[in-house]
């Protein structure tokens, strides 16, 4: 039996055989997620121990976002057939940078904060062009929601066992942890991988295999482009300075932090999970759209109820959800923006992300300090109907046709 199911260029008819693979990029990307959110949450231990405030720490992390600029370098070496090696390579930098970020100075921590920063964005750039050449467009959501998966996982797993290392030992052990952790599984995982085979695709058909629909690509193009700008900047407008809310407004103790930081995991997982589900059954700008406009009402009703820990704690988790399934439905398409340079397709959208989140990052505390946490919401509530918008004005749903089996 020949099943004649809709492949790219590169990709196998079946994903069975690339599980192996798949699992080693989640345990990679586990970890450097990781390396991305503990410091957020252990921002007030990290700040006491290099001797700077918090504020200057978020800069420092807005900094280390626009190491993602370096994203185009590492689209040309994907491009060019060297997507092991960059996993492999990025790795092992990132993770040394983490180890070395471990230091008492600041300035080689802020440094090693960049250097890491660019790596790791390298490293899920190489893997995102990797899975477009070698999976096909209607198993993508799939395999790119579990390997998402890992941001929830570092917040469920990571985030927990570093706690009690920073708890026994101190700031530093965070770093120390994490950093060789991330080298090993970047080696491991990029070592094993079989570059795909290049084959070039006629200009007319270089935005999607002929089995999928797209009524205005261009158009497509710009609203991807869009929203992966306007998300992320939502979500770091909120999540970079919602644990001083937390604490200050909502009187929340050290457990009960612990607890929603846990929780908050869990919506993410949950966002995930819906979209492994949903996006290859009702396709990737539809279940993006639906994200971004679910997460408006929750943002909005959490300026209603207030300091009530309940409602605005359980408001936070619906947005969660919701601005998690977004993020994770479009990614499939980011690779097919330039199917014939899939590298340089990922990197530019990757550019729009880490840009979006040092913005996000640095006018967070003072959109905050401004008008206090309703203000933080309102930008993240316009962000998120500017993003809904543009899905919407693409008027391009990418939905695989159902394949006709020969026998």
């Amino acid at each position: 039996m020949d099943s004649g199911a809709p492949t790219l260029s590169g990709a196998p008819e079946t994903t069975r055989s690339i599980w192996p693979t798949v699992v080693g990029f989640a345990a990679t990307r586990m970890m450097g997620n990781l390396f991305v959110r503990f410091p957020y949450v252990f921002i007030n231990q990290i700040s006491k121990g290099l001797g700077v405030d918090v504020a200057t720490l978020n800069y420092v992390f807005a900094a280390r976002e626009l190491g993602g600029l370096a994203a185009p370098q590492a689209g040309r070496w994907v491009d060019r057939g060297h997507m092991s090696r960059v996993i492999a390579f990025g790795g092992v930098v990132a993770g040394a940078s983490c180890l070395a970020a471990a230091t008492s100075w600041f300035p080689l921590f802020v440094v090693m904060m960049v250097i890491g920063g660019a790596a790791k964005i390298s490293v899920d750039l190489a893997q995102n062009a990797w899975i477009g050449h070698n999976v096909p467009l209607d198993e993508r959501g799939r395999v790119i929601g579990i390997i998402e998966m890992t941001w929830a996982g570092a917040f469920l797993i990571g985030i927990p066992a570093i706690g009690l290392a920073v708890e026994q030992w101190g700031w530093k052990a965070a770093f120390v942890t994490t950093g060789p952790l991330l080298g090993l599984a970047a080696v491991a995982s990029g070592a094993r991988l079989r570059e795909p085979d290049w084959v070039d695709i006629d200009e007319e058909e270089a935005l999607l295999p002929a089995a999928v629909t797209v009524s205005n690509p261009t158009r497509l193009k710009r609203a991807v482009w869009i929203f992966c700008f306007l998300q992320p900047f939502a979500q770091m407008v909120v999540f970079a300075v919602n644990g001083d809310w937390f604490v200050t407004e909502l009187n929340l103790s050290t457990g009960r932090l612990g607890a929603v930081t846990a929780l908050l995991g869990v919506a993410e997982l949950i966002g995930t999970i819906i979209t492994v589900w949903v996006t290859d059954r009702f396709g990737s700008v539809r279940c993006g759209m639906w994200g971004m406009a679910i997460a408006v009402p929750p943002l909005l009703g959490i300026m209603v109820v207030g300091t009530n820990v309940v409602g605005a704690v359980g408001l936070m988790l619906v947005m969660d959800v919701a601005i998690e399934l977004a993020f994770v439905a479009v990614l499939p398409l980011v690779s097919e923006l330039d199917v014939n340079n899939r590298g340089k397709a990922v990197s530019h959208v990757f550019v729009l992300i880490m840009v979006a989140r040092a913005i996000g990052s640095a006018v967070s505390g003072r959109i905050y300090e401004t008008g206090g946490f309703n203000a933080s919401i309102a930008v993240a509530a316009t962000a998120c109907a500017g993003a809904t918008i543009a899905l919407w004005w693409s008027h391009a749903e990418v939905i695989p046709e159902p394949v006709e089996v020969s026998v």
